[in-house]
């Protein structure tokens, strides 16, 4: 489980940096939605759409 929380963390500081309008890698942060929601399903359905968001192109 630890590594996991080593993803979730991971995750949220994409996440922030997103919110925050700073660069940010959009293919790790999709890379790790698909993982988690993989691996722990009881977030899964919000990783997804995670990994949606993350998926599409910004301009």
């Amino acid at each position: 489980m630890d590594y996991r929380l080593h993803d979730i963390y991971q995750l949220a500081e994409i996440l922030e940096a997103e919110a925050c309008g700073r660069p940010f890698d959009r293919a790790q942060g999709q890379r790790l939605a698909h993982s988690l929601a993989k691996d722990q399903p009881e977030i899964g359905n919000s990783m997804r759409q995670i990994a949606e968001r993350m998926g599409e192109r910004r301009s």
